[in-house]
């Protein structure tokens, strides 16, 4: 195992290092077996391959439609499966087609073609046989104009694919289903957001919930964190965070617009704690964690955290639970607050039994994570263990 991916590993999630190691081996396995499986199936695997398409008749009529590959669809429709229009209309041909890297940007380019005239729609094809169509529907396609800013997104995302990343990444965020990760690294997400949100569209994007890939949510992410005016940041928070469903999103989603008001934020830290929704808690307890442990710290912060357990939550929580992740993030919490609280944070993890004040998984993880932390003295570490 390289030591330099145990390494990132645990600095993200902050995850103990055997148990890092043995997420990035298992991990690689399945996913590399999930692709693998895909491809016999004869999957199409790019989430970035969408398609309006126009066929040509038996009867000198047009048909168009949208898919993801439009060869078997046109078998399809050659086969008389297709579509009741085609079947009765055969045979047919595939006069042109037009990629776009959503799903959304090519049925809308469907939907704004069909409204054409015969002669509007001769003529656009005419001119597809000089450049590709969707050049000309972007120019001279009624309605349709420029990209929409979903469709930058994804554009933007597949010019920056990197395959190796992406087997890399997957084992390490397994709650996202490993098809809607594609593999795109940090700095170019950040990149992504910054000229998303100086397009006078961005706004569509952020409303255009739930999105298809892990990357765009993290692109969401960093846009929100590129919000300044406090207000509009925790609108955008609030309709993003119910659509977050792993770690890394969470755990990257920037915080800083909410130390401008102190009080305000902690008001809606304590909604988010109390919303239910697995990662919507961890990242009210992440605020608490990284604006709240210094000079803003309150000794009812840390029982707030202390008490911020999913409804139902077992003794031990399976792995990829929601439990899990926020217990993994109460555990964190106060292993920091350890470094950070030292006076306040010792009486969660030195008590025990009758008298503890954590359930007892959450305490043995923060102890774990403190032992690790090369901010603990190693006389605390030796205490520490003690309490184990």
């Amino acid at each position: 195992m390289n030591p330099f991916i145990v390494a990132v590993v645990i600095r993200a999630n902050e995850l103990p290092r055997a148990e890092a190691a043995r997420l990035v081996l298992q991990g690689r396995w399945r996913a590399r077996s999930a692709v693998r499986a895909e491809f016999e199936k004869g999957v199409q695997m790019s989430p970035f391959d969408h398609y309006m398409y126009v066929l040509a008749c038996g009867d000198g009529s047009l048909y168009t439609g949208y898919a993801t590959d439009v060869q078997a669809r046109l078998a399809a429709h050659q086969s008389g499966r297709g579509a009741k229009y085609t079947k009765s209309h055969a045979p047919v041909r595939l006069v042109a087609r037009a990629r776009f890297y959503s799903k959304a940007r090519a049925m809308s380019a469907e939907a704004h073609f069909k409204k054409l005239s015969r002669e509007q729609k001769d003529k656009l094809l005419e001119r597809s046989k000089l450049e590709p169509l969707e050049d000309v529907l972007r120019r001279e396609l009624p309605g349709f104009g420029e990209d929409t800013a979903a469709e930058f997104v994804c554009r933007s995302l597949a010019n920056h694919v990197d395959p190796n990343y992406a087997a890399f990444m997957r084992p390490l965020v397994p709650t996202v289903d490993p098809r809607r990760l594609v593999g795109v690294r940090t700095p170019q997400l950040r990149k992504i957001a910054r000229e998303l949100c100086r397009r006078g569209d961005a706004s569509d994007f952020m409303r255009s919930l739930p999105h298809v890939l892990f990357e765009e949510n993290q692109v969401h992410a960093f846009a929100i964190g590129m919000e300044r005016e406090y207000e509009r940041a925790i609108e955008l928070y609030d309709l993003f965070l119910p659509h977050v469903g792993n770690w890394a999103t969470c755990d990257q989603l920037p915080v800083r617009v909410l130390a401008e008001q102190p009080a305000r934020t902690l008001e809606c830290v304590r909604r988010w704690m109390d919303s239910g929704h697995g990662f919507t808690v961890r990242f009210g307890i992440g605020v608490l964690m990284r604006l709240f442990l210094d000079d803003l710290f309150e000794p009812r912060f840390a029982a707030m955290v202390a008490a911020a357990r999913m409804p139902g939550s077992p003794e031990r929580p399976e792995p990829e639970s929601d439990a899990y992740y926020v217990d993994m993030m109460r555990a964190w919490y106060f292993a920091e607050a350890l470094v950070r609280q030292p006076m306040a944070a010792w009486p969660y993890v030195e008590r025990r039994d009758e008298c503890a004040l954590l359930d007892e998984w959450t305490r043995r993880k923060a102890i774990q994570k403190a032992c690790e932390s090369r901010r603990i003295s190693v006389e605390a570490k030796e205490r520490l263990r003690s309490f184990r």
